[in-house]
């Protein structure tokens, strides 16, 4: 009981002291563990042994692990006690009472023969209405199935089930090795793809004690920043098109597929998958590169000018799906959604990557639709002045960075970054070159539950708006 009591209190006590959740997760061996990342870029870990299958909650202290504390629940049958809401997050009714994927090592299971949606939490009483959108959606988005309850055309309550396409990602990392591995990690997403690389890539290091080559160290940063940077080009196009501002959708994605295709030529991919593993860019690489990064700021300061000056356009946005500060810090929000709240949170400020340059750090209050544009437009013009720092360092052209592992590496690390959606943690056991577990906590996956509180309160028709102004990833979720 001591232990219990202490387990809540020193998460309480850290998240105070303002350290940053990096993980909460569980084991075979009946181990739950959490990692937090310090101010001065330290990360530390706190365990506990789960008596009889049990441990306490820390859901009610600590709202932004609820979700993590289901899915330990759906993979490992561990019981969070004193969880408010212990509804199943991944499993769905066709998985067999007795089947953790994650709690041992078995082949899957026959699935049962039953419908395969989970309950969904929804406001009763006189005038209610239940509406339902998904799993399955226009256009070419993955599958998220959202339940909503309505008033009239008023939001009272968005219950979001994520996870409709759940991979197995986790489970089938185990037992592989380093190089094979890393085509699966590359491909968790397609939005947050170099995020992940890094991670993957960097807890590998750590447990070796590598030193990377500066060169090394600079290409990482052009890509990181060559991904924001696509990845905000998407989103700030699909705020536009959720008011029918149709001029700035499209001319929006134009600069995006053109960034998109430039990238493919200079490292191989559309989506930058497998962009870390491919050696070091060219002479010739750089000069296209920095030709493209050129064209891009000029179509980019025309676009800007466009956008800037449609005052009904920011007048839609101002108000709609507002964030509270206290709300983005007590559900663990991250990136663009919590940087929008006024809080002035980037983790490439802890990053050793990041030591040689100045982060700057966009913040802007009002936690609505118009400060996440706002901050993303900062963003974007932030990293193009990273990239240029970084290229700028990669003067002469580099051989191939052929590291590999030694093949008995042995231990636990924990790969981190800030992903364009926000902090993203990777949490890496591996034993004589295999890996024995591996989790991951993308800052789509936290910022979920943040996306639902936000549309409470607005019309039906806020929602696409509201939707698009976090364009949050269904694969980090159906990893």
């Amino acid at each position: 009981m001591v232990e219990n009591e202490r387990w809540i209190r020193v998460h309480v006590e850290r998240k105070r002291a303002g350290e940053q959740l990096l993980s909460l997760t569980g084991d075979r061996e009946r181990r739950i563990r959490s990692h937090w990342l310090l101010p001065d870029g330290r990360i530390e870990a706190e365990s506990l042994i789960c008596e009889e299958g049990r441990f306490p909650s820390l859901s009610v202290s600590l709202p932004e692990v609820a979700w993590d504390e289901r899915e330990i629940h759906d993979m490992f049958g561990y019981v969070p006690e004193g969880h408010p809401d212990l509804r199943p997050l991944v499993r769905t009714p066709r998985w067999p009472d007795s089947f953790y994927p994650l709690k041992e090592r078995v082949a899957a299971p026959q699935w049962l023969d039953v419908e395969p949606d989970n309950p969904a939490k929804v406001v009763e009483g006189e005038g209610m209405t239940v509406m339902k959108v998904g799993p399955t959606h226009a256009g070419i988005i993955e599958s998220g199935h959202f339940v909503f309850s309505i008033m009239g055309e008023n939001i009272l309550h968005l219950d979001a089930h994520l996870f409709q396409n759940h991979r197995g990602v986790e489970k089938t990392l185990e037992g592989l090795t380093v190089t094979d591995a890393r085509p699966f990690v590359s491909r968790i997403c397609g939005a947050d793809t170099v995020s992940h690389q890094y991670n993957f890539v960097s807890a590998v290091e750590q447990l070796t004690g590598r030193e990377v080559p500066e060169a090394v160290a600079w290409q990482r940063v052009l890509l990181l920043e060559s991904e924001r940077i696509l990845s905000h080009l998407n989103d700030l196009a699909q705020i536009p098109a959720g008011v029918g501002f149709t001029v700035a959708h499209q001319r929006g994605l134009a600069m995006k597929e053109v960034w998109q295709q430039e990238l493919a030529a200079v490292f191989g991919h559309r989506f930058l998958f497998d962009a870390m593993n491919q050696g070091q860019i060219t002479m010739s690489g750089k000069e296209r590169f920095l030709t493209a990064l050129s064209s891009l700021e000029r179509e980019w300061g025309k676009w800007r000018k466009l956008v800037d000056r449609q005052r009904g356009f920011h007048d839609r946005m101002r108000g709609v799906g507002v964030v509270r500060r206290e709300d983005a810090d007590q559900l663990g929000a991250v990136g663009v959604a919590l940087r929008a709240t006024g809080i002035r949170l980037d983790v490439r400020a802890q990053m050793p990557l990041y030591r040689h340059v100045q982060i700057a750090i966009p913040h802007v209050s009002g936690g609505d639709v118009e400060a996440r544009f706002q901050v993303r437009l900062q963003e974007v013009e932030n990293s193009f002045r990273l990239l240029r720092t970084a290229l700028e360092q990669l003067r002469k052209d580099a051989t191939r960075d052929d590291w590999q592992p030694p093949v008995d590496v042995t231990g636990e690390a924990v790969g981190y970054s800030e992903s364009p959606h926000g902090l993203n943690a990777h949490v890496l056991q591996i034993k004589n070159g295999r890996i024995e577990r591996y989790h991951v906590r993308s800052g789509a996956y936290r910022n979920w539950p943040v996306l639902a509180l936000a549309v409470a309160g607005n019309a039906v028709a806020d929602f696409p708006l509201i939707n698009k102004s976090f364009e949050l990833c269904y694969s980090c979720a159906d990893r």
